[in-house]
């Protein structure tokens, strides 16, 4: 099969970039805000008639005792008060450019990643969980199109389900320790689209009121390798015991912005390219996969090299494919014989 790729002009790559910068930065300043006001501070009345100026956690309770109501806590309360007052307003001249840029977007021709996929990972890069969240699968096409400065045939790119893989090894950001209290799946997931329910049949599965899937994988604990590790983020999801998670759990991250069909943005992280390209290859001749995913994933890792080959000339297939130790030599092999060596 013949893969046809669509170079971005001038102007969307331009667009694509600024839109990409903005959406940065907004990022680092809304996880700033988001730590440094995660307190409030208020006046608490002693029993002995004076007042305490009291630093509160919004999430957990927790309080601070700053000192007695004088000249120095009102300096400090009032200080507090004018910077998340000043911090409040840039924020929302961020969202302001951000709902231009994303008219932008779409304007240009750039906006084209499912807008379920983005809604997720938007959410994910503001409690800081990237490196740990990340997206598999089909879906990880749209990070190595943006990447490339291309568009993918749509014929090629994901169906309406999202697989998220939880990396059991990867600790909880600090940002999500001390924004959110809750752990489940459906929780996380209903403060995206309030519509998520999970399936009785298949608890890892998730389905909203527009037919989207969001399977969310937590590789089952390696008690061996992590003895004191524990890890209770989505504990309301079955761990599964996957063909070749370990490969992907191992994986080199790979992290792009990609931009919704609405044209809003959002950082996904998902594996490396190349290594993406070798799993599909291994995987699509399992003698237990289905046929037309069968098909489909011989067809992705061929597209994936071409896209390497093509657009992506940081990457030396030939010399980084013998670096990768989590793959066993002979897959590595069957993936140069295979799919490199027919291009």
């Amino acid at each position: 099969m013949n893969f046809n790729f669509f170079p971005y002009s001038n102007l969307q790559i331009k667009q694509r970039h600024n839109s990409k910068m903005l959406y940065h930065t907004y990022i680092e300043r809304l996880n700033r805000y988001s730590l440094q006001f995660r307190y409030k501070m208020l006046w608490q009345k002693h029993k002995d008639g004076y007042e305490l100026l009291v630093k509160q956690n919004q999430i957990s309770n927790k309080r601070e005792y700053l000192g007695k109501r004088d000249d120095k806590t009102e300096k400090i309360a009032s200080d507090f008060t004018e910077s998340k007052k000043v911090a409040k307003e840039q924020l929302k001249q961020f969202k302001t450019k951000l709902q231009r840029d994303e008219k932008l977007n779409k304007l240009e021709g750039i906006a084209r990643t499912p807008n379920e996929l983005v809604d997720i990972f938007r959410k994910i890069n503001e409690l800081g969980l990237d490196d740990k969240l990340i997206v598999i699968g089909t879906n990880s096409l749209y990070a190595y199109e943006a990447k490339a400065g291309v568009a993918i045939e749509e014929e090629h790119l994901a169906t309406h389900d999202i697989d998220i893989l939880n990396r059991k090894e990867k600790g909880l950001s600090f940002i999500f320790k001390e924004l959110m209290s809750p752990t489940y799946a459906i929780e996380f997931l209903q403060m995206i689209d309030k519509s998520f329910y999970q399936s009785p049949n298949r608890p890892y599965r998730f389905i909203n009121d527009s037919g989207v899937w969001i399977e969310l994988i937590n590789p089952v604990s390696d008690s061996v390798s992590h003895p004191m590790f524990k890890d209770n983020l989505f504990s309301d999801v079955t761990p599964l015991a996957m063909n070749g998670i370990h490969w992907l759990e191992n994986s080199r991250l790979f992290k792009e912005t990609v931009i919704a069909n609405n044209g809003k943005s959002a950082n996904i992280t998902t594996i490396h390219p190349l290594e993406y390209a070798i799993y599909k290859n291994w995987l699509g001749k399992r003698e237990d996969r289905d046929f037309q995913k069968h098909t489909r994933d011989i067809e992705q890792s061929r597209l994936v090299t071409k896209l390497i080959v093509e657009y992506m000339p940081n990457i030396d297939i030939e010399e980084d494919v013998w670096k990768l130790k989590h793959f066993k030599r002979e897959i590595v092999e069957e993936y140069m014989g295979e799919i490199y060596a027919k291009l």
